[in-house]
């Protein structure tokens, strides 16, 4: 099976799916509505209704998964149908009527087992769904199944052609798992006799189809083995029930192998059906916000740029101090050269990301130095803040450029003289510039004679002085 990738994400298995555009798209580019479950995704593009693929490109194969299938077999419901069985084995009077039902909820159980394997479900059937609900009549279409197999058997050996005889033999044991994987989900004997519906089976796994039928094969087998090897050493009226219980119990693992290969391969089965843990779902607020953000990468990777803004406008409208949009806005005019909007927008967004991402903030106001050399924040304490994230990634030259003349720029500003006294750390440190340093500490003497911060100046003050002193 050739697992379909989000269009955009290749790394991301596809969930949906445009029949119009098309494009497949993964969770990634879909979120849901948790506030509103019945809404159903559109496309981002053309806005049509997706198809749900299910979790046909994320489900691990079926070949890695056998130690899963082993531990399934030991819960409560099936260990509790072995033991009926085994019991039964013991003590259950030989008549015809009685044995027909037994094998008849037998069977019912086992398919139950391959339905809800199908359907990702980790908790297995209990005891008691073995004798209520329907599926009782599985038996007796089995055994028609198995009746007509071996009525084919039987022709081909009329022929006394040894190779067409195992020839239908290996054809009739690859055929038995398809078939009973139809008579599991549709129900109908006329779906486990049907060549096309059994070869579709076939033709979805592949040639990994194959690799389950080893693996069948192999369990059904197991129970004889492991008899036959306890057979020396036990009385047959114990050895009875312990083949019974091995029988079951591999009958489940197996059934439950089947049933996650239809889970696995859904998508060419022709049915669609959601992992076990269920998509991700988020409240609306975060459902629009996620939204915007999917539709606006999709957009641009189709060079819908334009678009792509106008989602993220309208998105902003709803939440306008909500990071992620304004950095992905701030990112896209910036790619666009729109430096008019981009700048405007830095009003809004430089204090908002100042707040929540000061490295963001620094990178941002990095690009739009790009579309104005000059720009600079209109406010005193993100310049301030700002020029302190830039001092700490070495980008000394544009951090003391946002302090220059602070207090002529800000004159009600009231931490003017922090500003100075980093700032001439900068030109002291970053630059190696002394002068300027003990000028800017000079004026916050002098200015600021009251000033809290005057203790720190004096120590800058002895710093710089014994560093030009050795100059």
């Amino acid at each position: 099976m050739e697992i379909t990738h989000c269009h955009y994400h290749p790394a991301q298995p596809a969930t949906w799916h445009c029949s119009t555009c098309p494009r497949s798209y993964g969770d990634c580019c879909i979120p849901l509505n948790a506030d509103a479950p019945e809404e159903h995704p559109a496309c981002p593009l053309c806005r049509s209704q997706l198809a749900f693929l299910g979790a046909s490109n994320s489900a691990q194969p079926f070949w890695e998964r056998i130690p899963s299938f082993f531990l399934y077999g030991f819960q409560t419901g099936p260990l509790s149908v072995c033991a009926v069985l085994a019991l039964a084995s013991l003590f259950m009077p030989s008549w015809l009527v009685l044995w027909l039902a037994l094998f008849s909820v037998a069977t019912k159980y086992f398919y139950s087992v391959i339905e809800a394997s199908s359907q990702a479900l980790r908790e297995a059937p209990s005891l008691a769904s073995a004798f209520s609900g329907e599926g009782f009549g599985l038996f007796f279409q089995q055994l028609a199944v198995l009746f007509l197999a071996f009525g084919v058997l039987w022709l081909a050996a009329s022929f006394d052609s040894e190779a067409l005889y195992w020839g239908v033999s290996i054809a009739l044991l690859l055929a038995m798992p398809a078939s009973i994987i139809r008579l599991a989900l549709d129900k109908t004997l006329s779906a486990a006799l049907s060549p096309e519906d059994v070869g579709q089976v076939i033709k979805a796994m592949g040639w990994r189809y194959l690799i389950l039928c080893v693996f069948l094969f192999i369990l059904w087998q197991s129970p004889q083995v492991i008899t036959y090897m306890l057979a020396n050493g036990l009385p047959r009226v114990v050895l009875m029930p312990i083949g019974v219980f091995l029988f079951g119990y591999f009958g489940v693992v197996m059934c439950a192998m089947m049933g996650y290969a239809v889970y696995q391969y859904q998508g060419p089965l022709g049915y669609v059906i959601a992992d076990d843990d269920g998509q991700a779902a988020f409240p609306a607020a975060e459902y629009l916000r996620r939204r915007a953000l999917a539709e606006a990468q999709v957009r641009v990777k189709e060079g819908q740029s334009g678009s792509a803004l106008e989602v993220l406008a309208t998105a902003l409208e709803r939440d306008p101090d909500d990071l992620k949009l304004n950095e992905r806005f701030h990112q896209l005019l910036f790619g666009l050269k729109a430096s008019e909007r981009c700048l405007r927008h830095l009003a809004h967004y430089l204090p908002l990301a100042m707040r929540l991402n000061p490295a963001q903030a620094a990178s941002a106001l990095l690009n739009a130095r790009q579309l104005k050399a000059d720009y600079l924040p209109e406010d005193a304490l993100v310049c301030e803040r700002l020029a302190e994230v830039l001092l700490a990634r070495h980008k000394t030259r544009e951090a003391l450029s946002l302090l220059r003349n602070l207090h002529q720029r800000f004159p009600t500003y009231p931490h003017i003289a922090r500003a100075y006294i980093l700032a001439a750390q900068g030109y002291a440190e970053g630059l190696g510039q002394l002068e300027p340093a003990q000028k800017l500490l000079a004026y916050v003497r002098a200015k600021y004679p009251q000033s809290p911060l005057l203790a720190e100046v004096t120590v800058l003050e002895n710093t710089l002085a014994r560093l030009a002193a050795q100059a």
